[in-house]
């Protein structure tokens, strides 16, 4: 991949629609362009209304095309883009054409690529694009949009200066020991506030992350206490199975759910219970790891039934977890038994559902409140900034000792070099790979 080369590729999603659009950006965008249309571009920013034709002189289609100089543009280099209609064949046949004018199909995430190289971002605002592009909520909207915004750019900016800053003061006080006279305690000092921030940040950085991706939910129960049923209802479709045979739900279905503004991803599990079926086994252990590894767990019980022993089993192994004793059919059934914040619902009917909703909220609550307050939206940030903090606690545990200070100096520049390449000051290409092959084409 030539990050010289000239790209191009649709930006819109795949389909008809009322109007696409075809970007180009590198060096040779505009004359890329220009073998199509017969009146030139000469005003950039503005919106020129042109015949696109293609390599035989035939109308393609009228579109609006507008040119952005570098350093002026999205990724910083000489770009165009072109509104067409919005037709899939309209749409591949202007791309095709340019293809064929000299451009290349861009990969992946690659116009964003071009911006960050070309110093128009850092990897923390990159990262907020595809974040703002996937929020499946408005909080984590909200959040996305706040980091592209810079909170977390500057945040990040404003610890590399502190850590900068406490660097200094150590190379000062060895470097000029008997004109500058630096204590230990005014570095540990130091220290200490940069270590009470990054304790902050990663304290609220989980609830970040499940405003950012979803709170997961698990539906646990024994067979044929209508799991699945339950599944259905709130995610409004028949995705599950439901018979009246018990174990028909043999794997893990997982479903994705917004209740009253929090992105949900919810699995229906096996139903558990003892059984010499070797499938069967296997799905009940699959449906065990699930529910422990999960945010919250809904664990529905039968109404008809009572309190068996096949409950006290799944109750045993649960009760530590953040679980909802939800009774089940209660619309034909009256037998149960009082285990914690019991909700009564009847999945097939939806009784009951807006009061099981408010308590999943309710349960859920500590993980998002002040999620906001830490802008973290990925597993990649949250590790970089434990990296910093272990550094950051490891030079104040050796200061303490009494050591001497040119032995912290190792540590934090350790640190800043762990915060550089979260940023972007510092990277790799596998790095940049990893990170915008997870963007669409064209973006």
């Amino acid at each position: 991949m030539n990050d010289r080369d000239t790209i191009a590729a649709i930006s819109t999603p795949y389909g008809t629609g009322a109007i696409a659009i075809v970007r180009i950006s590198g060096p040779e965008s505009l004359n890329v362009v220009s073998k199509s249309i017969r009146k030139g571009i000469k005003a950039e920013r503005k919106l020129h209304r042109r015949d696109f034709l293609d390599n035989d002189g035939e109308l393609i289609d009228e579109v609006l095309v507008s040119y952005f100089k570098a350093p002026r543009s999205y990724t910083g280099e000489d770009m165009v883009e072109i509104y067409c209609h919005g037709g899939v064949l309209v749409t591949n046949k202007t791309l095709d054409t340019l293809l064929s004018n000299g451009a290349r199909l861009a990969v992946n995430g690659e116009f964003t690529r071009r911006a960050f190289l070309n110093g128009k971002m850092d990897l923390l605002k990159a990262e907020a694009i595809l974040h703002v592009i996937e929020a499946k909520s408005e909080s984590a909207l909200k959040l996305a949009l706040g980091n592209l915004k810079g909170k977390l750019s500057d945040e990040m900016e404003l610890l590399r200066s502190k850590l900068i800053d406490v660097l200094s003061r150590i190379e000062v006080s060895i470097d000029y020991s008997d004109d500058v006279i630096i204590s230990d305690k005014e570095i540990l000092d130091g220290l200490t506030e940069i270590n009470r921030f990054l304790s902050n940040k990663i304290k609220h950085a989980d609830r970040g992350l499940h405003i950012s991706t979803g709170v997961t939910m698990t539906i646990v129960g024994k067979p044929n206490v209508g799991k699945s049923t339950l599944l259905n209802k709130l995610l409004a479709e028949d995705r599950a199975i439901v018979t009246e045979i018990p174990g028909t739900t043999r794997d893990i279905i997982r479903g994705e759910v917004k209740i009253q503004g929090t992105h949900f991803i919810i699995s229906d599990t096996a139903g558990i219970r003892r059984t010499e079926d070797k499938i069967e086994k296997i799905g009940i252990e699959k449906a065990l790891k699930e529910a422990k590894k999960s945010d919250i767990i809904l664990f529905v019980l039968d109404a008809t039934t009572g309190f068996t022993d096949e409950d006290e089993y799944i109750l045993s192994v649960i009760k530590s977890s953040n679980f909802i004793p939800v009774w089940n059919k209660r619309d034909v059934g009256i037998n149960f038994l009082e285990i914690g914040e019991d909700v009564h619902i009847s999945a097939s009917t939806g009784w009951g559902l807006r009061g099981l909703e408010e308590v999943i909220i309710k349960k859920v609550g500590p993980l998002i409140s002040d999620g906001e307050l830490a802008h973290i939206i990925s597993e990649r940030q949250l590790e970089y900034l434990k990296r910093i903090h272990l550094y950051i606690k490891n030079s104040i545990d050796v200061l303490s000792q009494g050591y001497p200070v040119d032995i912290v100096s190792v540590d934090i520049r350790q640190a800043l070099s762990e915060l550089d390449e979260l940023s972007g000051k510092n990277f790799t290409e596998d790095l940049l790979d990893n990170i915008f092959s997870n963007f669409c084409v064209g973006k």
